[in-house]
This record gives structure tokens, C-alpha cells and sequence, in this order.
């Protein structure tokens, strides 16, 4: 009787262990798949497409910060001619159209639009009297090497490092050749301003760059920077205030998903704009 009993739990223990098996088995391969799927997917490709006027509006709306820029601080000079003005006009508009697409891309895909945009703007800066001066040239021409790296997985810039350089050309290139053409020299008062726009961009651009939890993180570190920076080097106003709120509102933004991954882009650009008016 035990010698019968013996085979039947050896039996059991031997489709146990098969079982086991198979449902390790079963896991890796659903691993396996799951990597894979991943692999021949853009890291945000579950995240909805941006809304449609996304493009269009963050063209319109960061060329304004541009140029509106020097003019709200003062410095546009007498100097900036009309050959000078197209070039420029051309280029902010092919270079923020270039901004569009890479946000509506997650800063992921390799869109030939983006690149397109930044062939154009190749084009007037060595087609145009911006040739002609050397500073102009090699800032303007950085950026745009930027912008045509920041979506190469090669490079790895989907990174903090990635923020700060797109922020910082996003600060000081065209609205700082705007000032410099139009007084030949750049105004230390116009520079110290600038720092307004850098914090302003790093933290409205960080939920652009860096989708999903990833970005809400950094958001904490970047916003609490673009804080510091308004409540210690500005006098406590109504400018400083409203922009506080601002910040705060688009922030809270981020956390109610999925819905506001369509309109983000767009309630960030408009928030940066704002605040370098109310600044």
C-alpha cells in the first residue's frame, strides 16, 4: 500500500514542478515581449498625441518671447536694420516651429518636418547679413546643432543636461542677437533680466522634456528653483505674485492625467509667455 502511494506523490510532486515551470515560462516570455514591444517603440509612445494646434501655437507664441523680449527691457536699438530684421524673423520662426516638433514628438521621434525647420534656418543664416558677423553666426548655428541632436538616442541629452542646454540656448540666443545687433554690445541690465526667461524656461519646459514621472520629479527641483529666483532677486509685486500662481497652476496641471497630456504644451508656452510679461 505504501509502495503504491509512493509513485502517485511522486507523480504530483513531478506536475507541480512542471507546472512551476510553465508558469515561469509563461512570465519570461510575457517579459520577453514586453521588452520588445518597448524596444520598437518610442519610450512615449502610450502617451496621447498633443492637440493639434500645438505646432502653430508654441511658433507663434516663443517667437513673441523673443522678440518681445528686448523690446519690453528696452534694448532693441536703432542700430538692427531691415536686412538685419527678415534673417532673424526667419529664424526664430523656423526655430520655434523646430521647438514645436520636437515637443509634439515627445523629443523622440526623428520627424523629418523638424528637420526640414532646421534646413531652413540654415539656409538664412548663411544666405543673410547674420554671415557677416561671427558671434551672431556661431551662437544662432549652436542652437541649431542642439535641436538636431536633442532627439538622437545616440547623444543620451533626454536628461536633465538636455534640459538645462535647451533652456539656456532657448534664453540667450536670439533675443540676446536682437539686443547685440541693435546696440552692437549687449547691456549687463538686459543680461541679469535674461535669468528670468532661463528659470521660466527650464521649469516650463520640464514636463515637455521629460514626460511622466519623470518629469513631474524634476518639475519639483526646477520649479523650486524658478521660485527661489523670483522671490530673492525680484520685490515682492503683484508681477512676482501672479507668476507664482501661474507656476503653481501649470504645475498642478501635470498631475491630472490623461487628459492634459493633449493640452500641456500649449498651457506651458502660454504660462512662459505671461510670465516674461508680467516680469
Amino acid at each position: 500500500m505504501n509502495d503504491n502511494k509512493r509513485p502517485n506523490n511522486q507523480e504530483q510532486h513531478h506536475q507541480e514542478q512542471n507546472a512551476t515551470q510553465n508558469f515561469f515560462s509563461r512570465s519570461k516570455r510575457r517579459h520577453e515581449n514586453a521588452h520588445s514591444v518597448r524596444d520598437n517603440q518610442p519610450r512615449y509612445a502610450s502617451l496621447p498625441a498633443v492637440h493639434p494646434s500645438t505646432i502653430p501655437v508654441i511658433t507663434v507664441v516663443l517667437s513673441l518671447i523673443w522678440w518681445l523680449k528686448p523690446i519690453v527691457s528696452g534694448t532693441l536699438g536703432s542700430q538692427l536694420h531691415f536686412e538685419q530684421i527678415w534673417p532673424l524673423l526667419a529664424y526664430s520662426l523656423f526655430c520655434s516651429a523646430a521647438i514645436g516638433y520636437l515637443v509634439a514628438s515627445r523629443f523622440e521621434h526623428k520627424d523629418w518636418r523638424l528637420y526640414a525647420c532646421l534646413l531652413g534656418s540654415t539656409l538664412v543664416l548663411f544666405s543673410s547679413s547674420l554671415r557677416m558677423r561671427f558671434e551672431v553666426l556661431a551662437l544662432l548655428f549652436l542652437f541649431l546643432l542642439v535641436l538636431a541632436l536633442l532627439p538622437l538616442n545616440l547623444v543620451q541629452l533626454k536628461n536633465g543636461i538636455g534640459l538645462i542646454a535647451l533652456s539656456t540656448l532657448v534664453t540667450f540666443t536670439v533675443p540676446v542677437c536682437i539686443a547685440f545687433l541693435g546696440h552692437n554690445y549687449v547691456d549687463q541690465a538686459f543680461l541679469k533680466s535674461s535669468w528670468d526667461l532661463f528659470y521660466g524656461s527650464l521649469f516650463y519646459l520640464t514636463p515637455l522634456f521629460l514626460p511622466k514621472a519623470a518629469g513631474r520629479l524634476m518639475g519639483l527641483v526646477t520649479g523650486a528653483l524658478y521660485l527661489s529666483h523670483l522671490l530673492f532677486f525680484h520685490a515682492f509685486g503683484p508681477g512676482v505674485c501672479f507668476s507664482l500662481v501661474l507656476a503653481l497652476g501649470i504645475y498642478t496641471l501635470s498631475f491630472i492625467r490623461p487628459l492634459t497630456y493633449r493640452y500641456q504644451p500649449i498651457a506651458a508656452v502660454i504660462g512662459l509667455f505671461l510670465s516674461v510679461l508680467a516680469l
